[in-house]
């Protein structure tokens, strides 16, 4: 969440119109009421006018915010930390889509520390696109072991440091909306320590390792595609999205293992509706590996490339060979400055059990959630979530930008 609130004070330093105030296609009365966000209501609180870079019109170039950041997230805790971030255009912003990177820092009260640093860099006229997500994480989390949640599965304590640096470059395919490209991924699991293995128990990590390995490494090269039609990478409305890739990891490389993986990321969003300002988004991800990967390395919900994945669940609860994820929210906009909202959803999840490798029983997972407008001009809403899981368990999740 640290990276989020940078982003949406760094992209309110130069922002473009919100496309759903200047829409033609469709009339939309709400079009004519003035729009309110939280400096909104401070301005009214204080009778202080706020000075913001706001600009009516977007030019190139990159805007740098430095922020204090603290947080909430039911599998770490309460955090506190720092985060740097940059946006803007790095092109003509009538060719070029606004870019993004965000590096943050944090240390919580369960004691994980973490540095991550993530980007979106769209190159003058879309030409290339280049994302990131490198990682430092020193943290802790329980494993449930494979398969789908179940009552009986007992957690346990796990210690490990991650490092983690994912490149991928994408070249626009003519000029079309396509794009193509390769990436690089690293991921380094240091220091594991399986607690219940070290007290003699046969726990999950032993059992798929064949022992308790302290150190394991992958490294892969993959094949990209990605489309990207949203009106709004922070909020869209409207349009779809989609980015997968093929991953192949190699000794050659570096790895542990050759194994290889397959990773699809699908969204979309439409008014529904039509005429109006709610929209159902969908999201819908797949989640596959071939031969046999490091146990940290398998698919896990919540370790999406946000870790946004799976509301109601802890990080890191259902983990498998295989996973299917698919999420349908209905956000819904209260009033029509579009200063509060509030957002429905229910995610369904299917892995695979270690038994026999096929699907089993579905994992659900549904709550509601409260919008407030963060900053008008990028459409940017704060929120907090209340989501349950399998073991009917409330639990909060709180952040900047939607989920997807």
């Amino acid at each position: 969440m640290a990276a989020a609130i940078a982003l949406a004070h760094a992209t309110g330093a130069r922002a473009a119109p919100d496309p759903d105030s200047t829409s033609v296609s469709r009339p939309d009365s709400a079009a004519l009421v003035p729009q309110r966000d939280v400096t909104d209501i401070f301005r009214d609180i204080t009778h202080q006018q706020i000075r913001t870079q706001v600009e009516s019109e977007p030019r190139p170039g990159l805007s740098l915010t430095l922020l204090p950041s603290v947080g909430y997230n039911p599998s770490y805790g309460f955090f506190i930390g720092a985060s740097a971030s940059v946006a803007g255009w790095l092109g003509d912003p009538k060719k070029t889509q606004l870019s993004s990177g965000s590096l943050g820092a944090s240390y919580s009260t369960t004691h994980q520390v973490s540095v991550q640093f993530r980007s979106d860099f769209w190159l003058p006229g879309n030409q290339w696109d280049l994302k990131g997500d490198w990682r430092y994480l020193d943290t802790s989390q329980p494993t449930y072991g494979l398969g789908p949640a179940e009552p009986a599965q007992q957690p346990d304590s796990m210690d490990f440091v991650l490092y983690r640096l994912y490149q991928a470059a994408y070249l626009r395919m003519g000029g079309s909306q396509i794009y193509t490209g390769f990436g690089f991924l690293f991921d380094r699991y240091d220091e594991i320590r399986d607690h219940g293995a070290e007290a003699g128990e046969r726990t999950p990590f032993s059992t798929y390792s064949g022992g308790t390995p302290s150190r394991t490494q992958s490294v892969a090269i993959s094949a990209n595609i990605l489309i990207d039609t949203r009106d709004n990478p922070i909020n869209g409305a409207r349009g779809l999205y989609w980015n997968a890739s093929i991953r192949s990891y190699q000794r050659v490389l570096g790895s542990d293992h050759s194994t290889q993986g397959l990773w699809s990321d699908f969204r979309s969003y439409t008014r529904l509706p039509g005429g109006t300002r709610n929209v159902l988004a969908i999201w819908s991800y797949l989640w596959f590996t071939f031969g046999k990967p490091p146990y940290l390395d398998l698919p896990a919900i919540g370790w999406d490339t946000y870790g946004r994945g799976g509301r109601g669940y802890l990080q890191g609860r259902i983990r498998a060979t295989n996973q299917l994820y698919n999420e349908f929210e209905y956000r819904l906009r209260f009033t029509r400055d579009g200063l509060w909202g509030g957002v429905a959803f229910l995610n369904i999840m299917a892995s695979t059990q270690p038994e026999n490798g096929t699907f089993g029983t579905l994992d659900l997972g549904y709550g509601v959630g409260l919008r407030v407008k963060f900053n008008k001009k990028t459409n940017t809403n704060a929120s907090v979530d209340a989501a349950r899981g399998q073991d009917e368990k409330t639990r909060f999740f709180f952040g900047l930008q939607e989920v997807f």
